[in-house]
C-alpha cells in the first residue's frame, strides 16, 4: 500500500494531544489570579470542568466554553478567589491560538497522506470557533477534507449522536477506515463505529481500553496503512 494513491481509504484524526499540543489549559487559567494558589485553583477548576464533562450528555449540552464559565465560577465560590467567568472564553481562545503548537511529525505525515488521496477528517471534542481557527494559524486547516467537532454536533465523543454523524461519512468498508486518537474517548468512539483504533502516545497520559495498535509518532502510522 505504501507509496501508492488511495482514494479508497479514510483516516479521522483527534486534534488536541494528537496533532497539536499546548500548555494544561486549567493551569494556565490558574496563573491568571493574583494569589498564590495556582497549583490548587486549577485542580479545583479541573475538578469542576470534568464533572460538567462526565453528566453533559445527561444534563444537556455544554459548549467547553459553557463548562468552563461554569467550572471558574465554582472555584471562585468554592476558594474565595476572584471571579474570572466572563473571561473563561478569552482564556481558551488565548491559550489555543497563541500558544498551541503542532508536534514535529505532523506537517511531515499529512504531506505524504495528502499525496496518497487519502480522505482526512478532524474529528475533536471542541469548540468548533476556536479550534477552526487554531487550525488556520497552524496552517493545516486545508490538509482535511470534512470536520466533525462536538460544539456543533452538541455531542462528545464516544457518545451516539457524534458516533452517528461521523459514520455518515464512513461510505468505505470499515477495514479501510481508522481513527488516530490519544484517549479512553478515541479508541471507545472507534469500537463503537467498527473500525481501526490507533492509540497515539504523546506523553505518559494513563489509559484504560485496548486499541487495535499502539504508536509512539505519525511516522508509525503509515507502516500501519
Amino acid at each position: 500500500m505504501k507509496g501508492m494513491e488511495n482514494q479508497d481509504k479514510i483516516i479521522f484524526f483527534d486534534i488536541g494531544g494528537t496533532l497539536v499540543g499546548a500548555p494544561n489549559l486549567f493551569s494556565y487559567i490558574a496563573s491568571k489570579y493574583k494569589n498564590s494558589q495556582g497549583d490548587t485553583i486549577a485542580k479545583v477548576i479541573s475538578e469542576n470542568y470534568d464533572q460538567l464533562y462526565c453528566n453533559v450528555q445527561e444534563d444537556g449540552f455544554l459548549s467547553v466554553k459553557d463548562m468552563l464559565e461554569i467550572s471558574l465560577k465554582k472555584a471562585a465560590l468554592k476558594l474565595n478567589i476572584e471571579d474570572l467567568s466572563n473571561l473563561a472564553h478569552h482564556y481558551y481562545e488565548e491559550l489555543y491560538i497563541n500558544q498551541s503548537y503542532l508536534y514535529e511529525d505532523v506537517i511531515r505525515v499529512l504531506n505524504i497522506l495528502r499525496k496518497r488521496k487519502i480522505k482526512l477528517i478532524v474529528f475533536s471534542n471542541s469548540d468548533s470557533d476556536i479550534l477552526i481557527k487554531e487550525l488556520k494559524v497552524l496552517n493545516i486547516y486545508n490538509y482535511f477534507q470534512e470536520f466533525i467537532i462536538s460544539s456543533d454536533v452538541r455531542s462528545y465523543k464516544p457518545c451516539d449522536i457524534i458516533i452517528n454523524k461521523a459514520l455518515s461519512y464512513c461510505n468505505i468498508p470499515n477495514k479501510d477506515i481508522i481513527f488516530v486518537g490519544n484517549s479512553d474517548e478515541d479508541v471507545i468512539s472507534a469500537k463503537k463505529m467498527g473500525i481501526t483504533s490507533v492509540l497515539i502516545k504523546r506523553w505518559d497520559k494513563k489509559i484504560n481500553v485496548t486499541s487495535d495498535y499502539n504508536i509512539n509518532s505519525l511516522d508509525e502510522l503509515l507502516e500501519i496503512l
